[in-house]
């Protein structure tokens, strides 16, 4: 099997749980400055505890590439060549 060079592009999903201590707040003022103002000194929020499920990994894509010169050959690129290239986009 020949080699070459490739860009390969992997996809991940993952849950992120972030849990604030809001002190002194309605409810409704708790849920305004979780979302929006969490680092703001003017309150008293507190990241309590941070959680992270592990990924879940869709099939990675692979395309095979070629480094090339720009025809004024002052810049590189890598251009997508092949014609057995997964689907990139």
């Amino acid at each position: 099997m020949e080699k070459s060079n490739y860009m390969v592009a992997v996809t991940s999903t993952y849950t992120k749980v972030e849990t604030y201590l809001v002190e002194d707040e309605t409810k409704e003022d708790a849920l305004y400055i979780v979302e929006n103002q969490n680092q703001n000194p003017k309150y008293k929020c507190t990241l309590w505890n941070e959680t992270e499920s592990d990924g879940e990994f869709d099939e990675p894509i692979a395309v095979e590439v070629s480094f090339e010169k720009t025809e004024d050959g002052k810049d590189h690129y890598w251009k997508e060549v092949g014609d057995k290239n997964d689907n990139w986009n």
